[in-house]
């Protein structure tokens, strides 16, 4: 009897997939085990395992992570139904991993701070202006969203113009924190006005009960527009399972699951049948208009340009 079971290395260890995990083995009797991984480190592990693989197949929190790895060969190319349809960015060139979930970058606004959504900033050069001094807030490096984002603006803004904003921020007093987690919690604790986060975080913060907000910035025609990272889903060259991690990833773009994730977590489908709900769904959000093989790019100048900036997380991790 063949085994039923999925090995699955998780980069992404918040918002917890077990709901989804249990509701895969549900509908297929597949049994997935899962091991998480810090995000910064699961790639790494799978290039180290290649001669004997032992996952099936990765979840991770980020497109640039896995696309910069690509060449190493660790992942079989799938070409699922659902990602056929896909805009590029959304997927690997040879379709070796693909989106499951986008996560736009907003602004999540205190309104015990600013309960006049007139005053809620439109531009990210808003967060430059004296009255929110010391008042915005994001992650350090050790958010990958963080890093992607500053490396889409200088990709289509060029050098001067991306670390000038950064340096605007800091020198506004911009408090930088170790998660998206904690940036979105000291919003309303210590309390900050503004934080930089992804969408999902406000949608989850707000069904918390928390007073806040959701600013769009840069999305009038011919503006910045706002960085879409991706949570990924790749097959393992090699996997011991390898048809139940196709099965893993079918379900994963399925409608139903992305309705569920919207509904859950406050994530935007990337499969175009889901409900999105209260979620601004994928084709009314302006992202920002560079090659996703470009942020790879200037993924680690990016972070060493943070870092030398004040980005570098507690401890130096």
């Amino acid at each position: 009897m063949t085994e039923r079971v999925l090995r699955v290395y998780s980069g992404r260890n918040r918002p917890d997939l077990t709901p989804l995990y249990r509701l895969f083995e549900g509908s297929t009797g597949i049994h997935p085990e899962v091991e998480m991984t810090y995000h910064l480190d699961v790639e790494r592990r799978l290039i180290d395992e290649r001669a004997s693989p032992r996952a099936d197949v990765l979840v991770t929190n980020s497109q640039v992570a896995v696309e910069e790895v690509r060449g190493a060969g660790i992942f079989e190319p799938y070409r699922a139904e659902v990602a056929r349809g896909y805009a590029e960015w959304l997927r690997a060139p040879d379709f070796s991993w693909l989106s499951f979930t986008a996560w736009p970058r907003t602004a999540m606004i205190n309104r015990t701070v600013l309960p006049d959504p007139s005053t809620w900033p439109t531009r990210l050069d808003d967060l430059a202006a004296p009255e929110l001094r010391g008042r915005i807030s994001m992650a350090t490096t050790n958010e990958e969203t963080t890093v992607s984002q500053i490396s889409s603006i200088r990709a289509a803004k060029g050098d001067e113009a991306a670390w000038g904003l950064v340096e605007r921020l800091v020198a506004n007093g911009l408090r930088t924190y170790d998660s998206n987690k904690s940036t979105r919690e000291a919003l309303t604790a210590e309390p900050n006005a503004v934080a930089l986060v992804n969408s999902s975080n406000y949608h989850v913060f707000l069904m918390e009960g928390n007073a806040v907000g959701e600013a769009w910035l840069d999305q009038e025609e011919g503006g910045l527009g706002t960085h879409v990272e991706a949570h990924v889903v790749a097959v393992v060259n090699g996997a011991p399972h390898p048809e139940a991690a196709r099965d893993f990833v079918d379900f994963m773009l399925s409608e139903e699951t992305q309705t569920l994730l919207a509904r859950m977590f406050g994530e935007t489908p990337v499969n175009a049948r889901a409900t999105t709900g209260t979620v601004r769904p994928l084709e009314r959000i302006r992202r920002t208009p560079v090659p996703l093989a470009r942020i790879t790019e200037l993924r680690a100048s990016t972070r060493a340009g943070l870092t030398q900036r004040g980005f570098l997380p507690p401890g130096g991790g």
